[in-house]
């Protein structure tokens, strides 16, 4: 879910050594082979539709045909949502694993791995991951990059902000709410939105400031979709294509800044209900629990050593009267 991509700079020219080698005869072979570049990982065929072309390792192409079955209807909803045609051919590279994923994105760095997928406008290429992750199902993950793609398209390149590309691709592929309105509501009971002007240029890097920014950016979309529907969002875009800056277009469509119409968002989030979420949450009942037993193990530890101490004073107890019984009888 990076967006965008830059292309990758083509290998630095590399200066010529030579070295002359004195090894046994037996060991040149070995040597020649293990010069050699490491073989392929294989590959499915490529499975085309009029739109697509998906190129699966050998991993991933059941998923590959799964997604080839519904290409074309997803293509047609996002493009219709936003009002645009688009008559690209797409190709998407799906990697069963993480270190596949970087070789078809070629993107000479690692993909972090709350990546599930890469979409690149300039090379009308999607890269996704088949496991998805913890929050995206694949067939999330493909609609999620295609409304990438296609936003792209209908902006005509303008520039807008990180949380309005991201937001638009979650709202379109209509992932499951539970768990980034979990992350939204923690933020609220402790006060820690990072809010529009930090998610204007990028995203946080890591987890879990990542996934807040995620789930952010999703929800506030989800806030302007409900206050004035598909038409308040194709309009903005629309406005912005034909060259109004993106703060003007969404004064002009949403009836305030984006700042005003933030805090707007951030006060439909009842911080009681949050605290209620934050305090039944998973985290939190494992320290409840280990609190308990803590106490527990103490408290029974407490009772073991009064216990052991009234042992005692009844064992003193008896040696004194045994003592006293064999004074008495040599008097």
């Amino acid at each position: 879910m990076i967006y965008p991509a830059h292309p990758i700079p083509g290998p630095r020219a590399r200066a010529r050594v030579r070295t002359r080698l004195s090894l046994p005869l037996p060991l040149l072979p070995s040597l020649f082979l293990s010069l050699l570049p490491p073989p392929a990982l294989a590959a499915s065929p490529p499975i085309a539709t009029p739109h697509f072309r998906f190129v699966p390792d050998d991993g991933a192409s059941g998923l590959a045909e799964r997604l080839a079955g519904i290409a074309e209807d997803k293509r047609r909803f996002v493009l219709g949502y936003l009002g645009v045609p688009d008559d690209r051919v797409i190709e998407v590279r799906i990697a069963s694993t993480d270190e596949r994923m970087e070789e078809m994105a070629g993107a000479g760095r690692p993909v972090r791995e709350w990546v599930a997928g890469l979409a690149m406008s300039d090379r009308d290429l999607v890269v996704m991951s088949a496991r998805g992750n913890e929050v995206f199902h694949s067939s999330d993950v493909f609609v999620h990059e295609l409304a990438h793609l296609y936003l792209d398209t209908a902006l005509n390149g303008r520039r807008v902000p990180r949380w309005f590309h991201e937001g638009f691709a979650m709202l379109v592929a209509s992932e499951d709410l539970g768990e980034r309105l979990k992350t939204l509501m923690n933020a609220a009971a402790t006060g820690s939105f990072l809010g529009p002007e930090a998610l204007s240029d990028g995203f946080p890097a890591a987890p879990p400031a990542v996934h807040l920014a995620y789930a952010e950016s999703m929800m506030f979309l989800r806030f302007l979709h409900k206050s004035h529907g598909i038409d308040g969002i194709r309009d903005l875009v629309r406005q912005v294509r034909n060259g109004m800056p993106f703060d003007l277009a969404f004064a002009d469509v949403f009836g305030g800044s984006v700042e005003s119409r933030w805090r707007a968002f951030e006060r439909t989030i009842d911080p009681w209900s949050s605290w209620i979420v934050l305090l039944t949450g998973t985290a939190f009942l494992w320290i409840l629990i280990t609190g308990l037993f803590l106490w527990a193990y103490r408290r029974k530890k407490g009772r073991a050593a009064l216990k052991a101490q009234a042992w005692a004073i009844q064992e003193e107890l008896e040696r004194m009267r045994a003592a006293k019984a064999a004074e008495a009888e040599m008097n």
